[in-house]
């Protein structure tokens, strides 16, 4: 069985690059305009990537990456629903979800929109107990590519423009918030690909603080809420999959 390329390029992303920590990797599988949104914040270019990243891989030495899911689509872009896992420097360890979409160009990366669910983080951290890693994927690098179904890219582009409510069957976060936190939210999406009846998603919400989240009291200010989500459309237009957003950036947003 071949490893499609974006297979190979992803494996290189998460076992050569981050598992290990191996500096060399980057500029082998990125162009120097390689450039990532998350939590509302884009690093444009390689160098202000690796300089975040590498601060990251400083902080939890032994860093690992569990994939979950994968998806490859046949115009050369991938989407990863992974958790990241490991010690910190500081004391603690935590196990936090996410979920990213990459674009290649001419056999490298040039772009990827992820969110993780850093307030997850912070919660174990704070707490002293890590969370469980959910099971790794069987073989998410040999995933094969595949068209694109247009019923499953109508269907949550339906979801998306209702705001992109919660529903049953679709996990948020690590799996212990359940509300929207957003009332009347509009989404703009920036990044969308569609395998067979598998979508992934990336984009920006914006409406007013509906509640939610823990040690924030009601406000009714207007916020911003990175989300990502990977999700798999039955027959029927039902949505289930995962969905992580920043919640973090809206918690620091209420408690400035």
């Amino acid at each position: 069985m071949d490893i499609h390329p974006m297979g190979a390029l992803m494996r290189s992303f998460v076992v050569d690059w981050l598992d290990r920590a191996d500096p060399t990797v980057p500029p082998q599988i990125m162009a120097p305009e390689y450039a990532i949104d998350i939590a509302g914040v884009q690093m444009p270019g390689r160098d202000a990537y690796l300089e975040a990243t590498t601060g990251q891989l400083a902080r939890f030495p032994g860093l690992t990456v569990t994939v979950h899911d994968a998806l490859y689509t046949t115009d050369g872009r991938a989407a990863l629903r992974f958790t990241e896992h490991g010690a910190s420097a500081r004391g603690g360890a935590a196990a936090w979800r996410g979920i990213g979409i990459f674009r290649a160009e001419h056999g490298v990366l040039v772009h990827n929109a992820t969110e993780e669910d850093y307030l997850g983080r912070r919660r174990q951290l704070l707490g002293g107990t890590p969370d469980p890693v959910d099971p790794p994927m069987v073989a998410p690098w040999t995933e094969p590519p595949a068209d694109p179904d247009d019923d499953a890219g109508k269907a949550v582009r339906a979801w998306l423009d209702a705001g992109a409510p919660t529903r049953p069957g679709i996990t948020y976060d690590d799996g212990r918030t359940h509300a929207d936190l957003l009332d009347h939210p509009s989404v703009e999406v920036d990044a969308l690909i569609v395998a067979g009846r598998r979508v992934a998603v990336h984009g920006v919400a914006r409406g007013i603080y509906a509640g939610g989240l823990p040690d924030v009291g009601s406000s009714a200010r207007e916020v911003t809420l990175g989300v990502a989500a990977l999700l798999d459309v039955a027959a029927d237009g039902t949505l289930t999959g995962h969905v992580v957003r920043d919640r973090l950036g809206v918690h620091r947003a209420l408690t400035r």
